[in-house]
C-alpha cells in the first residue's frame, strides 16, 4: 500500500511538471502565431478553408523567412521560363560543375559574419 501511495505521489508531480511544460509550450506557441488565442484547439476560424501550404507561406512570412519578389526577380523569373528546356539544361549543367574558389559555403559563412 505504501508503493502505491508513493507511486501515486511521484505520477501526480510528474503531472504536475507536465501541465507547466504544456503551459510554456503553448505560451511560446501562441507568442509566434502559430496557436490562437482563444484557446482552441485545431485551425483557427480564421483559417480554415486555407491549404496546408499556403498556411506554410504565411509562417514563414511572418517570420522574416520569405518575402515578396521585386520586379527585378519576378523579370527574371519569367525571363528562365521561357527559355527552351534545352538551354536551362545547359544552364544547370555549367552551375554544377562550376568550382568555387574559396567554397560557396566558405564565402556564405564569411558573408554571415
Amino acid at each position: 500500500m505504501a508503493t502505491t501511495r508513493e507511486q501515486l505521489a511521484q505520477l501526480q508531480k510528474q503531472v504536475r511538471h507536465l501541465q507547466a511544460e504544456s503551459a510554456e509550450v503553448r505560451r511560446v506557441l501562441r507568442q509566434r502565431g502559430l496557436l490562437p488565442e482563444n484557446g482552441t484547439r485545431g485551425t483557427p476560424r480564421s483559417k480554415r478553408g486555407v491549404s496546408e501550404r499556403k498556411r506554410g507561406i504565411e509562417i514563414l512570412r511572418r517570420a522574416g523567412a520569405l518575402a515578396e519578389l521585386t520586379p527585378e526577380e519576378k523579370q527574371l523569373a519569367a525571363e528562365w521560363r521561357a527559355l527552351p528546356e534545352a538551354r536551362k539544361r545547359q544552364v544547370i549543367e555549367k552551375l554544377q560543375m562550376t568550382k568555387f574558389n574559396p567554397p560557396f559555403s566558405e564565402t556564405v559563412i564569411q558573408d554571415r559574419e
